[in-house]
């Protein structure tokens, strides 16, 4: 006869069996895979240790560990204390790393399972070694004939020796110094900024480092110079707007403890005898640093002053800042000669380049720096009055990107960033009479007009940044969708062959005055002083 108890409990057992089956089957249904998880898979996910080795090793060493169902494991424990997995070596296999915070003790693998997707803590499958690791904490050894007398903030310094990966910290002065690289026989840091005259007289080396009794520490150096150098730039910024960050790359650059914004022209009636301006700094490193400029500076040109703590400064000269909404179509530092569209495809009608000759560059009013490095140059062999070039503010023919297309399209609304009043810029320099700029707010020759009198005159050699209020430019047959420029000789005979050269299409919400933009706004649609009729 069956004994009541035994059967029942083979019964309970069975139903617990089948009811964990039926549990991880729906679950499985669920996330519409099919997956048969047994008991047995379950069970396999506790791991099992059965070895180590060694059974002794030195602080940051490596431990392989041999087992079972060591795949499925998440976290390891050295003497209660969680330490690294380093890799995974199949189901039997797994490599643990000691770290600093690990003592002596017995081994613990954990595998944490969740049974299904409302479950809020995890079921843990926990293994633990019946032996003891040793972790030992070896004395580092320096070997201070390689190390430098001096070195310059951001420099590099290779310490050598022997056993220090129980290092934990470098300090010069006091200051902690990043580590960049460490192993069992060298530690390379980055020389910390501390304050000049400390870093001149001579400071301390100390080296802290991991003992089974704590931290230790050792000096390895006495009067190490420190250089402290000025932030350099590499690459000056074209131009500041607005809400945006302004980026600066160069060297040093996180010695910098302060960002000013100076008037960069005495008597010009932008910012003078007003206090300076301190940007916020966002974001620096040594070789890059991010600012922003509060939203009340005036437009205008300024010098950006890069100040350490000892109060010495490198300085950027006539930087623009614009107050406004700005949009930039191209400029010619950034787009290459590609960007534009030749026409004609004929070295007998049109040539397009770039021109990088400083000389040759145009200039803000009063500032001592070029704008840019490189502009746009069109010259004209012979004289026609077809299109030889086109500059575009939306996608045609393979040229301008999605974004110019939605700026033009949005240029004249008046809830825009322009609010309804954008007035396009660009710098023009004329080599000989009669080149024509017509600016295109539509594809069709009623949506057009073209420039007249002295904006189709020889510059001699200057350059002439051009303003022209959109709004009421063109009549209501005007697109700001299609928006461009279309370049040509235009029909004179004279002065060919001819050149012109642009820079810096952009719109903004106001005449740029303060950087000497000329305003050649028409007064009406039939007013052709500087732009002749529409058509």
């Amino acid at each position: 006869m069956k004994n009541p108890k035994t059967y029942f409990g083979k019964v309970l057992a069975s139903s617990l069996i089948f009811g964990l089956v039926l549990m991880f089957a729906i679950s499985s249904c669920d996330a519409d895979i099919e997956v048969e998880q047994t008991i047995e898979d379950i069970n396999s996910e506790t791991p099992v240790i059965t070895s180590f080795s060694p059974t002794s090793v030195d602080v940051l060493g490596l431990i392989e560990v041999e087992g079972e169902f060591l795949q499925f494991v998440d976290k390891a424990f050295i003497g209660g204390t969680e330490c690294i997995i380093y890799s995974r070596i199949g189901a039997n296999k797994i490599v643990l790393q000691v770290t600093t915070d690990n003592p002596s003790g017995q081994i613990t693998l954990q595998n944490e399972l969740f049974l299904d997707d409302n479950s809020e803590e995890p079921v843990v499958f926990e293994a633990t070694s019946a032996e003891t690791l040793t972790v030992t904490f070896p004395d580092p050894e320096f070997s201070t004939a390689t190390l430098p007398d001096e070195t310059i903030v951001n420099q590099t310094v290779a310490i050598e020796g022997s056993n220090l990966s129980t290092v934990t910290s470098v300090t010069f002065g006091g200051v902690d110094a990043t580590i960049e690289f460490q192993d069992n026989s060298a530690v390379v840091v980055s020389t910390p900024n501390i304050p000049k005259d400390i870093g001149e007289a001579g400071v301390d080396v100390v080296v802290n480092y991991i003992t089974s009794a704590g931290e230790q520490s050792q000096t390895i150096a006495n009067g190490y110079v420190i250089i402290v150098p000025l932030p350099e730039i590499s690459s000056r910024p074209r131009i500041m707007h607005l809400d945006s960050e302004v980026l600066l790359s160069g060297s040093d650059l996180n010695l910098t403890t302060q960002v000013i914004l100076s008037d960069g022209v005495a008597g010009d009636g932008v910012n003078d005898g007003a206090a300076d301006v301190i940007a916020t700094i966002t974001e620096v490193e040594a070789t890059s640093l991010k600012f922003v400029i509060p939203n009340t500076t005036p437009t205008g040109l300024y010098d950006i002053s890069l100040v350490d703590a000892d109060g010495n400064s490198n300085v950027i000269e006539d930087v623009g800042y614009i107050n406004g909404g700005y949009y930039e179509y191209y400029d010619f530092d950034d787009d290459d000669v590609s960007t534009v569209r030749d026409a004609k495809n004929d070295p007998a009608q049109v040539v397009l380049s770039v021109d990088s000759d400083e000389a040759n560059q145009p200039r803000f009013a009063g500032a001592t720096v070029p704008f840019g490095t490189t502009h746009l140059k069109i010259d004209y062999p012979a004289a026609t009055t077809s299109t030889l070039a086109y500059i575009y503010g939306y996608e045609s023919n393979g040229f301008s990107t999605p974004e110019q297309a939605a700026e033009s399209a949005a240029m004249n609304d008046a809830d825009g960033r322009f609010g309804g009043n954008p007035v396009l810029h660009y710098w023009v320099r004329l080599d000989g009479d009669d080149s024509r700029t017509k600016i295109y707010l539509g594809t069709a020759s009623a949506q057009r007009r073209e420039s007249n009198g002295e904006l189709i005159d020889d510059t001699g050699g200057e350059w002439v940044l051009v303003a022209v209020e959109l709004n009421g430019f063109m009549d209501s047959a005007a697109n700001f969708a299609q928006f461009h420029l279309r370049l040509t000789a235009g029909s004179g005979g004279d002065d060919i062959p001819r050149s012109a050269r642009y820079d810096w299409i952009i719109v903004t919400d106001k005449v740029l005055t303060e950087f000497g933009a000329v305003n050649y706004t028409p007064s009406s649609l039939t007013d052709e002083t500087f732009w002749k009729d529409q058509g």
